[in-house]
């Protein structure tokens, strides 16, 4: 097996940690100051290419595979969750247009997310279908013209209320089935539609800085060629979108890994106690140890399962599985990081307060670790 990077991979990853260090770090420090979208550092990092990271150059971005992309999302989370979150959720929703798109539904979307003039958004929460994806309540109905209208709520809901969000894919149930849930559909929701209303605005325990939020639809109507994909297929759809999700999510996990051991090792080795730094004590050294063995790890099996994405091979059981490591060994470093700044830890002053705070929602996003691990076990044949 050939372990070696591509020479245009290491320049990207080069590129991005560049970038992530000059432009990325000092906006994440005004982003937990004031918790505001970071449009000018948005308008930069798209002007690179790498808004349309994963859309064909045909529609203007930048057709990279799924490693490379993987790679920079490192480089780019170790500097700030937050960031690569936005991002992460924009190619996503732009990956969806790409793969399931009508032809005039590419044509008018994908140059727009590929120039970061749209940021993307996907609503699938709801206040009472979290995990359980198939317990939808938001309602596609036909009308006579062939039209659609929606009807419904959605919750946490990340980049649906910036000025730029646009072409955002909505999941609800279309049709009636007995016997059993009814099938669920995409649908692309342009900014503005009548009857489609942002909600309430969170405040985050992190992520300070992407806007979550909650969406209403009382009788939004649509037209026919909103839907994405095919009817009654928008789980599916979406499940397998996830793959790639759930693969960030595992090195995003990676990312926070090593940002909590640049600044442990760092803190540990400049505080003095008993008259000798802290790195000098065994017990400290385990911790810096585990980091450092667990990041390496996850980034080995994060660039394998992107690589088998890259290849258009089933990686649904590596995916949950780099999830589940990734994001669990990430609350562990963030966890350990805390204690060895132990009361300084506490303070919001310190970098790694903020990296324990984003450790805890790594666990959720894409999926549960509980869900991850119901997935792993379906493929041991459980």
């Amino acid at each position: 097996m050939d372990f070696e990077l591509k020479l245009e991979q290491v320049e990207l990853q080069r590129m991005v940690a560049d970038f992530a260090r000059k432009e990325i770090a000092p906006v994440q420090e005004q982003m937990d100051r004031d918790h505001e979208f970071p449009y000018e550092l948005w308008k930069k990092w798209s002007d690179l290419g790498m808004a349309g990271i994963l859309i064909p150059q045909e529609y203007g971005g930048s057709g990279l595979d799924s490693l490379s992309y993987i790679l920079a999302m490192e480089e780019v989370g170790t500097v700030s969750q937050t960031f690569a979150l936005i991002w992460q959720v924009h190619v996503l929703v732009a990956n969806m247009h790409a793969q399931l798109g009508t032809q005039s539904q590419k044509d008018k979307w994908l140059p727009a997310f590929a120039a970061g003039e749209k940021l993307g958004a996907i609503a699938l929460t709801e206040p009472g279908a979290g995990s359980d994806a198939g317990g939808l309540r938001t309602r596609a109905s036909h009308l006579p013209n062939g039209d659609w209208c929606i009807n419904g709520n959605k919750i946490f809901i990340s980049n649906a209320g910036t000025r730029i969000s646009d072409g955002m894919v909505l999941m609800a149930t279309t049709g009636e089935t007995e016997g059993r849930r009814r099938p669920i559909s995409s649908f692309i929701i342009p900014a503005g539609t009548k009857g489609f209303t942002l909600g309430q605005s969170f405040d985050k325990m992190a992520w300070h800085g992407m806007d979550t939020r909650e969406l209403v639809f009382e009788d939004c109507v649509v037209p026919a060629d909103s839907l994405l994909g095919k009817e009654g297929a928008g789980l599916r759809q979406a499940l397998a979108g996830l793959n790639l999700g759930r693969i960030v999510f595992g090195m995003l996990g990676c990312a926070l890994i090593r940002a909590c051991l640049e600044e442990a090792l760092a803190y540990a080795k400049a505080r003095e106690q008993f008259g000798k730094p802290l790195s000098d004590f065994q017990l400290t050294q385990a911790k810096l140890a585990n980091m450092a063995t667990h990041g390496e790890g996850v980034r080995r099996f994060a660039h394998y399962a992107a690589w088998l994405h890259a290849q258009g091979r089933d990686c649904h059981t590596e995916a949950a599985m780099v999830k589940l490591m990734g994001t669990r060994l990430a609350v562990d470093a963030a966890r350990d990081a805390y204690q060895i700044h132990g009361g300084y830890g506490f303070m919001h002053d310190y970098r790694v307060n903020r990296l324990y705070r984003e450790s805890q929602i790594l666990e959720i996003g894409e999926g549960t670790t509980e869900i991850q691990q119901l997935l792993i076990a379906r493929a041991l044949g459980c």
